[in-house]
C-alpha cells in the first residue's frame, strides 16, 4: 500500500483516553476595588526589632567565624597548605556576601506595617513594596509560627501567610496586626519605634 495515510478517529468529548492531559485552567486574578475610606497605619515595630537583633547576631556570627578560620590558616605552618592572602580576601568577601544576603532576608520578612482599610489592606514591605490583599473582613491569614515575647522582641510575633487574588506571602507580625479595631488587645501593642 503505497499511498496508505493516517486515520484520525473522532472521540466524544465525555471519553478521553488514560494518557489524555486536561490543561487547568488559568487562575482568574480578582480584582482588588480601589479603597476610598480612610485606613488605619498600623506600624509593625517588635517585628523591626525581632529581625534587626537576628540580622546582628547573623553577621556577627559570620565574622566570628570568618575570623576563626582566617587565624587558624595564618597559624598553620609554612608549607602548601597555608592559605595565601588572596585566599583570604576570597573568604572575607564571601562571608560578606554571606553577611548581606542574611541580614537583606531577615529584614525583608519584617514589613513597615499594614494599612488597614475596608477595601483593602496593604501591607507596606521593608524595602518600600506594597503588597496589597482584600479589606479588613474578607482577609484570611493563617499563622505558620509564633514567637513568644522575649529579648528578640518585646511582644508575641506570629510568620502569617496571607492569599489574595493570586499573590500568597508570608510575614512577620505582630501578634494580632490584622484583626479588627473590637477585637485588640487593650496593651497598646501598636508604638512606634
Amino acid at each position: 500500500m503505497p499511498d496508505a495515510r493516517p486515520v484520525r478517529v473522532a472521540r466524544t468529548p465525555g471519553k478521553l483516553s488514560p494518557r489524555a492531559v486536561r490543561l487547568a485552567a488559568a487562575p482568574t486574578r480578582q480584582p482588588i476595588p480601589a479603597d476610598t475610606g480612610p485606613r488605619e497605619w498600623r506600624p509593625n515595630g517588635a517585628a523591626t526589632r525581632r529581625a534587626v537583633r537576628l540580622s546582628v547576631l547573623y553577621a556577627a556570627a559570620i565574622a566570628a567565624v570568618y575570623a576563626g578560620l582566617a587565624g587558624l590558616a595564618l597559624s598553620g605552618p609554612t608549607g602548601a597548605t597555608v592559605g595565601t592572602s588572596e585566599d583570604l580576601l576570597l573568604a572575607g568577601g564571601l562571608a560578606a556576601v554571606l553577611a548581606a544576603a542574611g541580614v537583606v532576608v531577615s529584614l525583608g520578612s519584617a514589613p513597615r506595617g499594614v494599612e488597614l482599610g475596608d477595601a483593602e489592606t496593604v501591607i507596606v514591605g521593608r524595602f518600600g513594596h506594597r503588597y496589597r490583599f482584600p479589606g479588613r473582613g474578607q482577609i484570611r491569614p493563617t499563622v505558620l509560627q509564633r514567637f513568644p515575647a522575649g529579648w528578640l522582641a518585646p511582644t508575641a510575633l506570629e510568620t502569617v501567610e496571607i492569599a489574595g487574588g493570586t499573590t500568597r506571602r508570608s510575614f512577620l507580625l505582630e501578634e494580632h496586626l490584622l484583626e479588627p479595631e473590637g477585637t485588640l488587645p487593650a496593651s497598646g501593642s501598636f508604638e512606634t519605634l
